[in-house]
């Protein structure tokens, strides 16, 4: 009798243990739930509404773990890690060029050691930002399928927030980026170079005219650097349909990929021609939803803008200088020769 009164007691606090324990595991899922929701609707859209680069990336830095923290309590914060991871990447890039500017700069001063070190510490710069950038398609991707039941680059989702398709196109963005910073890196990370042809469908996925004419861009862009994908393609044609839209729309996104394609294939009169176009739109208002998109895309043309800057006068881009180049005005061109192999 007394054994079996035994078992009963304990089989008793076993089971009001394991209702407690899922009682606090409800209560705290429902907690996270209810902070990532209320970081998602309402500090992402004033942070997104900044026009400030480095206060946006230094948000992402200092809140990405604190974020990622939620899942500790039963959340899920995989959309909200995608914004931060990306706009984390952002910094590393940042640095990243840094260290490219650096190594141009040393090469043409024949300083071997210093352009070797620059090289160096820019492979690392690129690595960080592959592992973040790919976290962010990651989670993107992960997350959305689970949530809309898809197969991210095969069928499209049905969605039912706005802030569900930004999180796609960001993610999307990463993962291109991803790529691209690995084999910079030499490929340490290892990131899959299969996402360029699964984010070129994805992008058929979104409304062009809403998300500023960014996914037909992203995808003008898979098309060239795809070899044989712009086979039959209008590449040039969709990406001056989608600056004009994002011309219209207050992001300018779909110039940062019209230029980095055209870089990307050494056409560099094309290059020149749309850090013009950037920064000569008449009547141009920002979208102040998502001013800081805007921003990061003029940050990013003035990458390119320094980078050609740097490799013919040994500095970047002078102030207020967006848009111009050293050999356009008679009598005031730089002697860009003495800085060349």
């Amino acid at each position: 009798m007394i054994p079996r009164i035994t078992r009963i007691l304990t089989a008793s606090v076993v089971t009001l243990s394991t209702l407690t324990m899922s009682g606090c595991a409800l209560m705290e899922s429902a907690t996270s739930g209810i902070t990532l929701n209320i970081l998602e609707e309402g500090f992402t859209p004033p942070v997104l509404q900044m026009g400030d680069v480095d206060m946006g990336c230094s948000f992402a830095l200092v809140n990405g773990p604190l974020v990622g923290a939620a899942r500790n309590f039963y959340g899920d914060p995989a959309l909200m890690e995608t914004v931060l991871l990306q706009s984390a990447g952002v910094c590393s890039d940042a640095k990243a060029v840094e260290e490219e500017l650096r190594y141009i700069r040393a090469s043409h001063g024949k300083q071997s050691d210093e352009a070797q070190d620059a090289r160096i510490n820019q492979k690392r710069l690129m690595a960080t930002s592959a592992h973040r950038q790919y976290a962010a398609f990651d989670r993107m991707r992960t997350k959305l399928e689970q949530k809309y039941f898809f197969k991210y680059g095969t069928t499209c989702p049905k969605f039912k927030r706005d802030f569900d398709e930004m999180v796609y196109l960001l993610g999307s963005v990463a993962g291109l980026q991803a790529v691209q910073n690995d084999m910079g890196a030499q490929q340490v990370v290892g990131v899959p170079t299969d996402i360029a042809p699964q984010a070129e469908f994805a992008m058929t996925c979104l409304n062009n005219d809403k998300w500023w004419g960014a996914p037909q861009a992203l995808r003008a862009a898979i098309w060239s650097l795809i070899p044989g994908g712009g086979d039959g393609k209008d590449i040039k044609g969709t990406f001056d349909n989608s600056m004009t839209i994002g011309e219209l729309k207050g992001v300018r996104l779909a110039h940062v990929m019209a230029a980095l394609s055209a870089q990307s294939t050494d056409d560099t009169a094309t290059v020149r021609s749309t850090l013009k176009r950037f920064v000569s739109v008449q009547d141009f208002k920002v979208n102040k939803d998502y001013r800081l998109i805007d921003a990061i895309a003029e940050v990013q043309m003035m990458t390119i803008s320094d980078r050609m800057w740097t490799q013919a006068t040994g500095s970047r881009t002078p102030v207020s200088s967006l848009g111009t180049f050293w050999d356009e005005k008679a009598g005031k061109a730089i002697n860009a020769d003495k800085f060349l192999d």
